[in-house]
């Protein structure tokens, strides 16, 4: 069990580390391949693409795992990540980077697979926790891999895309040699494969049609859309308002991965068993909507390293939204529920990019901070719905 969950908990760091060191340097490369000049919807549709990918096959990986098992396709997602960055990195055309990413995103289902079998190996009292040292490894890899990336792209921006593609298969050997398949439950009989679960959109009606699972579903897409804001325009926000160049911009991630890391290692599963699982969504899109805010005023380029801390600390509500959806699905369709979350947040990828860059850069000149101002709105009404809901159901129970 504990070597399960270490290697389990190395890959998440793997797969962050792999992402964060290409993150610092994608938009030089884009700017080479392109000629030069201003490539913010480039940006956003690269990002797209890969996420578009990951919309439509993250949902089969999920329910093929449940069905033929969580390694074997983990080692598949793993090895479609390593051939993606090797292409990233000696792309010679825009035609042929978009092609690497598309491959990338049509194999990217390894938190999904990851998150399936820590619900596999744990009991639900103990799935915040874990959760949250999944995300605390995610963290640490957001810490060591823009500051290579950033570090690596100054020398040449090909160097990071084989730095992530040697860790992806460092990931997959140590998969391959220490990583068993899940014990299920005695008893347990692996579910066929359904059409409709190969299908994206079945897979999705599939959720919302729990009566206790759609209004957390409607609230984790939505969580979803609302983090591209700052996932998408961290980079050309940095290097437009501020100047930041990609060393600068690694250094900026790799002190969100600590910020984040920490609270993720200390916070969910103490606060959870202490305050409860609504209670501490709350405080996370509290700290969204401080952070995102702040971010709107920020006229100096030291003020996101302040603010940082804030969103670091933010993440504490996801462990407790992640294991409260556990709840609502049986043990037998973890690995399709994981899938089918991967696939909303890819569809937020999808769309969030492209927003986030159009909306950026038609405001970018007059209003630079008016996209952060959307997202401090978009959390705080979140709050509202998580509140209203919460009511409603005291109200319910009461009649």
């Amino acid at each position: 069990m504990r070597r399960a969950m270490a290697v389990l908990y190395l890959a998440a760091f793997i797969d962050a580390t792999s992402v964060g060191l290409i993150i610092p340097i994608l938009p030089t490369l884009l700017r080479r391949l392109a000629g030069g000049g201003p490539v913010v919807l480039q940006y956003g549709l690269l990002v797209a693409a890969f996420a578009a990918m990951q919309f439509l096959f993250a949902p089969v990986l999920g329910a093929l795992s449940d069905r033929f098992g969580r390694r074997p396709i983990l080692l598949l997602s793993l090895a479609g990540g390593t051939v993606d960055y090797l292409l990233t990195g000696f792309a010679l055309s825009l035609w042929l980077l978009f092609a690497a990413r598309l491959i990338g995103g049509m194999t990217a289902a390894n938190l999904a697979v990851v998150s399936a079998m820590i619900a596999d190996l744990t009991p639900q009292e103990e799935r915040s926790g874990r959760y949250g040292t999944m995300n605390a490894a995610l963290g640490v890899g957001w810490i060591a891999g823009p500051a290579l990336g950033g570090s690596f792209g100054q020398m040449s921006p090909v160097l990071p895309f084989l730095l992530a593609a040697g860790f992806n298969g460092l990931n997959l050997l140590l998969a391959v040699f220490l990583l068993p398949e899940p014990r299920r439950p005695h008893g347990a009989v692996r579910p066929p494969v359904r059409l409709a679960q190969l299908n994206v959109f079945a897979s999705l009606r599939w959720i919302g049609s729990l009566p206790g699972l759609a209004p957390l579903i409607a609230l984790y897409a939505m969580l979803c859309l609302l983090a591209q804001i700052p996932g998408s325009l961290w980079v050309l926000y940095g290097q437009a308002r501020y100047g930041w160049g990609p060393a600068l911009v690694g250094w900026s991630f790799a002190w969100f991965g600590l910020l984040f890391a920490l609270a993720q290692m200390l916070l969910p599963g103490p606060m959870t068993r202490s305050l409860g699982e609504r209670r501490t969504l709350l405080i996370g899109l509290g700290l969204d909507v401080a952070a995102c805010a702040l971010m709107g005023i920020a006229r100096r380029g030291w003020m996101p390293f302040a603010i940082t801390p804030l969103f670091g600390a933010s993440g504490v509500g996801t462990p407790a939204l992640q294991s409260a959806m556990s709840r609502e699905v049986g043990e037998d369709r973890q690995g399709e529920l994981q899938g089918s979350l991967a696939s909303l947040n890819s569809l937020s990828g999808v769309l969030g990019p492209i927003l986030a860059t159009l909306a950026f850069g038609a405001t970018r000149l007059d209003m630079p901070g008016a996209v952060w101002f959307v997202a401090a709105l978009g959390y705080a009404a979140c709050m509202v719905s998580v509140g209203v809901r919460s009511r409603l159901e005291r109200s319910a129970q009461t009649l």
